[in-house]
């Protein structure tokens, strides 16, 4: 009877949390998509076709299918027991609760607590995802020749969030963090340093999700009009991941989109060409956040039960 009882409330935890959850994820999606303008949304999505938005979206699931990867190569690597599916699930969650934090990284901190039940580390939760973050941004940094040669001065157009308020904040969040967390970190990546195949690993399955999602935006400019290469794509993607990575806004919105259209007019398109690129990528690339608003509630049971049971 008294084993029960615990059981009990877990159970009715957990279900709590699960409908709890769901109710407050939807309502958050469905105040995301009512800030996306509908009608210049639907009136460029006219012109594309069905089976190039179907494509994209697919290459969408592809990039973040390996975003998962890359980070189960680091988990793996250090014996933690955690599958694709459960970590697929995390990254997913991640994903959607991005659109509503500050940056493009604002869901690795739901990642860091998520996977803590299966770490049993703090160490390795945060230096996980935080080592996760540092290879994906290494792939793009081996991209950013193209920008410089194709660009040059005219990067000097571009909004410069890391001004401000934002130059006022940040360093104080990082010293914060980084008294708070960095001996563990240090602990954690001198781990990974003796498992140097984990980070080979990871570096590889960066490229395929970068690409992919880069593949996404390269079929929608062309099926839009735009007389653009795949690299030049690649070029514009790599400055508008630089430049939405400071959390000076929700998951980069308005920072993105000004960067898009800067530097694709700057490469020949016209301004609503550009403007449509921006909107509709930003509009597929929320679509498929669609699973993670229904599996925010099912991780976060996942964690209080794993965290009562152990």
């Amino acid at each position: 009877m008294s084993a029960a009882a615990p059981r009990a409330r877990r159970t009715t935890l957990a279900v709590f949390i699960r409908w709890g959850g769901t109710l407050l994820s939807l309502g958050l999606f469905i105040w995301l998509v009512l800030r996306l303008k509908w009608g210049d949304v639907l009136a460029q999505l006219v012109g594309v076709q069905v089976g190039v938005i179907a494509l994209a979206l697919g290459c969408y699931l592809l990039s973040q299918s390996f975003n998962t990867l890359r980070w189960c190569a680091l988990l793996w690597a250090q014996g933690v027991r955690i599958s694709f599916w459960q970590a697929f699930r995390i990254t997913w969650s991640g994903i959607f609760t991005s659109n509503f934090l500050p940056s493009t990284i604002g869901g690795d901190g739901l990642r860091m607590v998520a996977v803590l039940p299966y770490t049993q580390s703090k160490a390795l939760a945060i230096g996980s995802v935080v080592l996760d973050r540092l290879i994906n941004m290494a792939c793009y940094a081996c991209l950013l020749p193209l920008p410089l040669a194709l660009f040059g001065a005219r990067l000097s157009l571009l909004p410069r969030p890391w001004g401000g308020a934002a130059a006022l904040a940040l360093p104080f969040n990082m010293r914060a963090l980084a008294e708070k967390y960095f001996p563990k970190i240090a602990g954690a990546l001198r781990e990974w340093a003796s498992r140097p195949r984990a980070f080979v690993w990871a570096f590889l399955a960066a490229w395929p999700s970068n690409l992919a999602a880069i593949c996404a935006t390269y079929l929608i400019a062309r099926q839009l009009g735009m007389a653009v290469t795949f690299v030049q794509v690649m070029a514009v993607q790599t400055v508008a991941y630089f430049v939405t990575v400071l959390p000076v806004s929700v998951n980069g919105y308005g920072v993105r989109e000004v960067t898009y259209t800067t530097l694709f007019v700057a490469l020949g398109a016209s301004l609503e060409q550009a403007s449509a690129v921006a909107v509709v990528t930003r509009f597929l690339a929320v679509l498929i956040t669609i699973p993670g608003a229904l599996w925010v509630s099912t991780v976060a049971a996942d964690v209080a039960s794993l965290d009562e049971a152990g």
